[in-house]
């Protein structure tokens, strides 16, 4: 399906494609060979995408979450016109056509998670998908600051405050020095860091070749890293992706203060701020205290391989009987 890449890179000169979808940011973080699209055409004009990433486990193939890639799914075009109604029904002969294209790859398991933006999932319980709900936080007007500001919880704006005191000054640091920096989160929580150089270093290449992405590093009076963060960002919204405070310094909260410069950015360039969920109940309530409006994305998946579902249901009660 070259030609339908061919056919996608042309319809987003056009289209607004969130950024995790945009071919480029999917040949960096998958690797051109292994992710497609599926095109939904009306007469000759392309109405619906749905680019995916493709990969084999155990034998089986799966179209699962990209790395590092918070959504893709469907991206439908919203007629100007059309009444709610209209733009339902245009998306649930959408959803058909592309439940019939899934039944052609040969599946085991498809698992996409959606943009928030998108609501219309009971076409997916027709055909036997799953459907599970996802929260993330979302400023939606970052236009005017202080309003912003104003909208955090009295503890976060301490937090900030305390932050900015902290900071001897902000820097915008290599990538090596970020990989290496960043790991130390995970490193602390005895943790390997999830994904590897060799990724980073693609994904940050393609997003500074394309203008869409800002790191924003903190340091102290002898010049060490005390937090940073990598912001990305397309036509409509800024997406924190990677960051923290570095261990040593988590207690001077200038990772507050980071996350505040970063909603600064997406006021200047009148775009949204996207924090992407978490079910981890301590950084919930992070994003919530600086504001976000939680807004439900949807986890879209179906099991062809009895196989598979079989493991699944074993893991599961294994599972159970290990917390009783």
């Amino acid at each position: 399906m070259a030609d339908n890449k061919e056919k996608y890179i042309e319809w987003g000169h056009s289209t607004y494609i969130p950024i995790y979808s945009k071919p480029w940011w999917m040949d960096a973080v998958c690797g051109r060979d292994n992710w497609d699209v599926w095109l939904y055409y009306s007469g000759n004009e392309i109405l619906a995408a749905m680019p995916y990433y493709l990969e084999e486990r155990n034998g089986y193939k799966y179209i699962t979450k990209a790395p590092l890639t918070q959504n893709n799914g469907i991206i439908f075009i919203e007629g100007k016109d059309r009444k709610k109604a209209t733009q339902l029904g245009f998306e649930e002969k959408v959803i058909d056509e592309a439940c019939r294209y899934i039944n052609t790859l040969g599946l085991g398991v498809y698992e996409q998670q959606y943009q928030t933006t998108f609501h219309n999932w009971i076409p997916f319980m027709w055909h036997g998908y799953s459907v599970i709900p996802r929260i993330s936080f979302i400023i939606e007007d970052t236009k005017n600051y202080d309003t912003v500001y104003n909208n955090y919880t009295v503890n976060r704006r301490r937090k900030v405050r305390k932050g900015r005191e902290s900071i001897h000054r902000l820097v915008d640091v290599d990538k090596k020095i970020f990989y290496n920096e960043h790991k130390k989160i995970f490193e602390k929580q005895g943790l390997s860091c999830p994904f590897s150089y060799e990724l980073w270093d693609r994904l940050h290449e393609a997003c500074t070749k394309h203008n869409a992405c800002k790191i924003i590093a903190s340091e102290d009076e002898k010049k060490r890293i005390m937090s940073l963060i990598f912001l990305v960002f397309d036509e409509q919204c800024v997406y924190f992706l990677l960051g923290g405070n570095i261990p040593e310094f988590s207690s001077l909260e200038t990772y507050s203060a980071l996350m505040d410069e970063g909603i600064k950015m997406a006021g200047e360039k009148g775009l949204r701020f996207d924090f992407e969920g978490s079910v981890i109940k301590r950084i919930y309530h992070t994003y919530k205290e600086f504001g976000g409006v939680p807004r439900t994305y949807y986890r879209i998946r179906k099991v062809f391989e009895p196989e598979i579902l079989k493991r699944e249901q074993e893991l599961q009660i294994k599972n159970l009987e290990m917390t009783k």
